[in-house]
């Protein structure tokens, strides 16, 4: 197993990124981000005609290599331990009760409280819509956190914390809701039987911080633990990412657009450190310290590894069956990685591809990579076809270095769609561009093949085709194609496009 972890350790890309250690304490949930207005790429003159395509060769870049460390390394016994079934073996515990309610110290500091099945919200708050409608919330996000963590929702019926939400800390100090016991943070805090959340000035926010301590206190409470601090707090974002609309809540979506998850900002701070050069791998991240989480950054990156690993086809059983092991905390991440096995090199690559193209509304599955087993070139001429609605696919067609090859493309597709069909062809529509580059236009890269892992993925950057353009393998390779389009954008695309690659002279 030590040389099954060590192989994918070095396949998880990109660069290192935060420091390793051991877990300390519960920390507080993020602070909104400041998030300022997205800046858009600017859009770029059309290309001057008759421009010759690039010439399109193999190979990648090499990454740094991560550290093997984490937050939960493990001794090289663990595995073998026979306590090991008992240990892991998740159901309720009894939380430590945080305070006793005194209706008359409530009374006396204007506190009242708002009941619900699940949750009794102690506020100071004026009565509204938003602050009264928030036992209802939680109260939806029950059975979701039930179906997902695989917990007998009558069983359980009974089950109910207190959460306190505050204008001002000692107004609960005064009425004695604020134990002495709780340290310093930021916007909100779980411990025991309890949750605390400071007022927030946004709407949705609110409502995303009592989620996300609230799916603390689920798992925490009936589920005896909540695994290392990667997936503790990126799991409690991604539950708190969601959508309310008339009286219906929807748990763990992508959010649609800045505007619609005012104040969260996890997107604009892995676009940024990705512009950085601070992109962190899957194994840095599950390397997070608990201590870091007193600031907004890995809050962002763990929700990312979480909600990418949920949606992703070749993790997401892997990734939900680790549900049964949330009382690890050492060995959590090195049994999921030794769970994803030979997927990692593709599922890292597919990793890289959504934090350099991370964006509101990321469609995770028309962006998985559609990989093809490769069928060595033969003859003169082979041909492919690709769909406009998915992101990065093989053409299947292994080349070699012995020989150039020439790629044309035909075909009419749909590339957008808001009433009117734009119609497109491979050369893309200049009244639009999308990264410097034409809309619709086909673009490519050259991958190894096999892709080993342990390098950048030659899919983060996509070359012009067009019509058409030369390749030159530098040694065994397949083309990767796509149209050039946000990854928020395929849904509305259709149709297809004709690929043939042709032999040609060896320079």
């Amino acid at each position: 197993m030590v040389r099954l972890l060590a192989i994918l350790i070095v396949g998880a890309l990109l660069l290192p990124g935060c420091s390793s250690s051991e877990p300390t304490a519960k920390p507080a949930a993020a602070p909104p981000s400041a998030e300022t207005a997205q800046a858009k790429p600017a859009e770029a003159k059309p290309p001057e005609p008759n421009k010759e395509p690039p010439k399109m060769r193999s190979g990648s870049a090499s990454f740094s290599k991560p550290s093997s460390g984490g937050a939960d390394s493990l001794g090289p016994n663990f595995f073998s331990g026979e306590g090991l079934r008992e240990r892991l073996k998740v159901g309720r515990i009894e939380p430590e009760v945080q305070f006793e309610v005194d209706p008359a110290k409530l009374e006396a500091n204007g506190i009242r409280a708002i009941q619900g099945k699940h949750v009794t919200i102690y506020t100071d708050l004026p009565s509204s819509h938003e602050i009264d409608e928030l036992p209802t919330v939680f109260d939806a996000a029950y059975p979701q956190w039930c179906e997902y963590f695989h917990v007998d929702p009558a069983a359980n019926d009974d089950w109910k914390v207190k959460a306190v939400l505050m204008s001002n800390k000692e107004t609960f100090r005064k009425a004695g809701l604020f134990p002495d016991s709780l340290p310093e943070f930021l916007h909100g805090y779980y411990q025991g039987d309890a949750v605390w959340l400071l007022d927030q000035p946004s709407d949705y926010y609110r409502r995303h911080l009592l989620i996300h301590e609230g799916t603390h206190a689920f798992m925490m409470i009936l589920l005896g633990g909540a695994g290392p601090p990667w997936y503790m707090e990126g799991m409690a974002e991604h539950f708190g990412t969601h959508r309310w609309e008339n009286g219906q809540l929807a748990t763990r979506v992508m959010p649609p657009s800045k505007d619609a998850t005012p104040m969260w900002g996890r997107i604009k701070i892995i676009q940024d450190e990705v512009a950085g050069g601070s992109a962190l791998s899957l194994t840095r991240i599950m390397g997070t310290p608990q201590q870091s989480f007193l600031q907004n950054r890995p809050y962002a990156w763990c929700w990312g590894a979480c909600a990418f690993l949920d949606n992703h086809s070749l993790s997401q059983e892997a990734f939900r069956d680790m549900v049964t092991q949330v009382r690890l905390t050492g060995g959590f991440s090195e049994r999921l990685l030794n769970e994803l096995g030979d997927v990692m090199p593709q599922l890292a690559e597919s990793w890289e591809l959504f934090v350099t193209n991370a964006e509101y509304g990321y469609d995770w599955q028309r962006n998985e990579v559609v990989y093809r087993d490769p069928v060595p070139f033969s003859g003169e001429v082979m041909t492919a076809e690709i769909s406009a609605d998915r992101g990065w696919q093989s053409t299947g067609i292994l080349l070699d270095s012995s020989s150039n090859f020439e790629v044309t493309a035909s075909g009419e597709y749909v590339i957008r769609n808001d009433g009117q069909p734009w119609m497109c062809q491979p050369n893309g529509v200049t009244i639009h561009y999308h990264k410097g580059k034409p809309l619709g236009q086909l673009v490519g890269a050259l991958r190894a093949e096999p892709w080993p892992g342990g390098a950048i993925t030659p899919l983060v950057t996509a070359n012009e085709v067009g019509l058409g353009t030369s390749l030159f393998p530098e040694g065994p390779c397949v083309l990767f194609l796509k149209v050039n389009e946000s990854p928020d954008q395929l849904g509305d695309n259709q149709g297809t496009i004709q690929i043939q690659i042709k032999r040609a002279a060896k320079n």
